[in-house]
């Protein structure tokens, strides 16, 4: 415990329990970003847990009565020392034992018999968790920002070893250069060569790259830098942060406290309230939760502009060519179709809808219903057909065909035909349809139609077929 454990017993009778103050909640799209993806990071109660994937995460929870701990990274039947509730800062923890304040590095409660009791350590000491004793800052570095008066000043504890695994190397909200790691729950730091920055996703310093420096969010859950107005008039109110996931309410004390969203939202400034990423009227960089390259740009007059996204941090704006649209859910710009997003289209105005059927590998369109060919073809063709065509085809064919025809052609369609010429083979028609031949044929016609017929020539051969309508003309 230390040389201090005997002043914390022997002052535990004269404590009282008591409110603490309020506290920034943990952004953790933010966390996620010091950390390489697939890990896993505690929440300050340890109930849940998150795996990131860059700025976005995977919120997870541990069965009733188990308690998440980072560095076995996997729910246990006991509270780790690193886990810390404001509402309930013994939970899952032993009689006799103390547990770290959520609001404060100097700290602590003495988990009694009858519940939690506060108490703070001396001045210049900070509360360590893990040997449950006050130590000299150095030995265990915490830090605690306060603006404004006393009265009613928010305080933020940056504690990132009671959330992210010992021994793992992560980067600085605040610092591109500079990485943490922890050992025995105490926070490490150093600040790469000069000219390197820290890769988050290697866990090692290198050259800058595209996407590097994406940690660097300056959140104040993580940094204990407090930069919002700290003071406001009307309980309840609220203003945005500048996270899009975050926003600050004002307490009944009279200060604003910080706010998270849950994961897939973001802040509405117009509703004041947290909706859905493409509802949300706030201008902010909308990369935030998301591991998409390109989302859409906050506008309040149309949807033209997008940004490019690199770990769920802003890059570059950039833009669609005149008459298109970007559209997040497709990941591209769109001709003339303005999506109905609020975040860039408040009226829900649209563009002008171009549709296209899809189209199949060979470039023609397809559709569910199969193939259909309507409107009104007129020309001349020439040529040799041989093969078989199966196909439905709906209007008016007016030209002239010329040429020898040889296969099988079955045809259902409803047309007007015009033949010229000699056809050698098999004829298989169940059309309804008015023909005039002229020629000699020779072979077998199948004919199942309903039609009118005008014949002149000669036909030879075998004909079996099944006529309703009029016949005029002479067969021989």
């Amino acid at each position: 415990m230390g040389g201090h454990k005997g002043s914390i017993i022997a002052a535990v009778a004269l404590l009282v329990a008591c409110a603490a103050p309020a506290t920034a909640e943990l952004n953790v799209t933010a966390l996620c970003l010091l950390v390489s993806n697939g890990n896993y990071v505690a929440s300050l109660d340890c109930s849940t847990y998150y795996q990131c994937q860059g700025s976005s995460y995977t919120a997870m929870s541990c069965p009733t009565g188990y308690y998440f701990d980072k560095n076995a990274q996997q729910c246990t039947g006991t509270a780790p020392s690193t886990c810390t509730s404001s509402t309930n800062p013994c939970l899952g923890k032993a009689v006799g034992t103390f547990a770290a304040s959520p609001s404060s590095c100097g700290g602590y409660y003495y988990c009694g018999a009858s519940g939690a009791v506060s108490g703070s350590c001396p001045a210049g000491e900070n509360f360590n968790p893990t040997t449950m004793a006050c130590v000299y800052k150095n030995n265990y570095p915490c830090s605690e920002s306060i603006s404004g008066d006393s009265a009613s000043a928010s305080s933020v504890t940056l504690n990132l070893c009671n959330l992210v695994k010992d021994g793992v190397y992560f980067g600085s909200p605040s610092n591109c250069s500079r990485w943490n790691f922890c050992q025995d729950n105490v926070l490490h730091s150093g600040t790469c060569e000069a000219g390197l920055v820290f890769n988050v996703q290697a866990s090692n310093c290198g050259y800058k790259t595209a996407s590097s420096c994406s940690q660097v969010t300056n959140d104040p859950s993580l940094t204990g830098v407090v930069t919002n107005p700290t003071t406001c008039t009307s309980p309840g109110s609220m203003i945005a942060a500048t996270a899009c996931n975050q926003y600050y309410i004002c307490s009944s004390s009279l200060n604003y406290q910080l706010m998270t969203c849950p994961s897939g939202y973001f802040y509405d400034t117009i509703s004041k309230a947290c909706v859905t990423r493409m509802s949300a009227r706030n201008n902010c960089d909308r990369c935030v939760g998301t591991t998409a390259s390109f989302v859409n740009a906050y506008s309040s007059s149309n949807c033209s502009d997008y940004l490019y996204c690199v770990n769920g941090v802003q890059k570059a704006v950039e833009s669609c060519p005149t008459n298109y649209y970007f559209n997040e859910n497709l990941g591209s710009c769109v001709n003339g179709v303005e999506p109905k997003f609020l975040c860039c289209n408040p009226t829900g105005s649209s563009g002008t809808a171009t549709t296209a059927a899809p189209s199949t590998s060979d470039g023609s369109s397809s559709s569910s219903s199969g193939s259909s060919s309507s409107g009104t073809s007129t020309g001349t063709s020439t040529g040799t057909s041989t093969g078989t065509s199966t196909g439905t085809s709906t209007g008016t064919s007016s030209g002239t065909s010329t040429g020898t025809s040889t296969g099988t052609s079955t045809d259902t369609s409803s047309k007007t035909d015009s033949s010229t010429g000699t056809s050698t083979g098999t004829s298989t028609d169940t059309s309804s349809k008015t023909d005039t031949s002229s020629g000699t044929s020779t072979g077998t016609s199948t004919d199942t139609s309903s039609k009118t017929d005008t014949s002149s020539g000669t036909s030879t051969g075998t004909s079996d077929k099944t006529s309703t309508g009029t016949s005029t003309g002479t067969t021989k």
